[in-house]
């Protein structure tokens, strides 16, 4: 096989990755507290490399195309009200702490409720941890401050615990809108004026739908140029191994 080929053929595969995270990132323009991810590409990362050790670079997959990560962009995205009590939004930097079967997790979904062992908790069900751990709701009217103090028929039980952590964010998706910091990387409790919760609201997605439907497009534009070098390459090569083969 060509060089040529070799080279289209990884063009059209990076498309295709590009094209996976683009279909994610639209798939949740609805989902509350999702992040979008940004494909890139980093040009000429591996100058003057051998092409064995340029292969097994993170994110490479092939020595003929340069490698792709997607990064998140964490930008807030709009408040949309809902009117419930248990509904909280951020305004600002930072994160709510869940507390997970896997450890302790972070998200800006704040849509939440009150599980069977009536503590706050996200819709899996997993605690929504305070500053003193669970939260416990009894049976009340809810109000919750905006810097996350929580009031259940007017006595205060407990404060939400709201963390950030150093930017830009090494963090990592583990689904449902959770992320897990990476080893070493610790959470500090946002400082005050910095962030504000808001009772009633939750945070939609950040994705911005009509961009990344024209990014779609471009993407299968490309795709299909890619493909078509690879056509045009391989009828080359026949005609060739085809009129040298009559020749001799």
């Amino acid at each position: 096989m060509s060089g040529t080929i070799y080279q289209a053929a990884a063009g059209a595969l990076l498309q295709q990755m590009r094209l996976d995270v683009l279909s994610n990132n639209l798939a949740n323009v609805n989902t509350t507290g999702f992040k979008a991810d940004q494909p890139l590409f980093r040009m000429n990362p591996t100058d003057g490399m051998p092409p064995a050790a340029a292969s097994n670079e993170p994110g490479r997959i092939t020595p003929y195309a340069p490698p792709m990560e997607a990064r998140t962009n964490y930008d807030n995205g709009p408040l949309t009200r809902t009117g419930n009590s248990l509904d909280v939004a951020i305004v600002g930097k930072g994160f709510f702490e869940v507390q997970t079967p896997d450890g302790s997790r972070f998200t800006r979904k704040g849509n939440f409720t009150v599980n069977a062992d009536g503590v706050l908790a996200t819709a899996e069900g997993w605690p929504v941890l305070g500053a003193g751990g669970d939260i416990a709701i009894d049976e009340g009217a809810v109000e919750i401050g905006d810097q996350g103090e929580v009031f259940v028929n007017g006595d205060s039980v407990a404060t939400l615990r709201v963390v950030d952590f150093p930017e830009p964010y090494n963090l990592v998706k583990t689904g449902d809108t959770l992320f897990m910091p990476a080893e070493g990387v610790q959470g500090q409790p946002v400082e005050e004026g910095e962030s504000q919760v808001a009772q009633g609201y939750v945070e939609a997605s950040n994705v911005n739908a009509i961009r990344t439907m024209t990014e779609m497009i471009e993407t299968l534009r490309v795709f299909e140029a890619y493909q078509r070098m690879i056509r045009t390459a391989d009828e080359a090569t026949a005609k060739t191994v085809n009129e040298v083969g009559r020749s001799a």
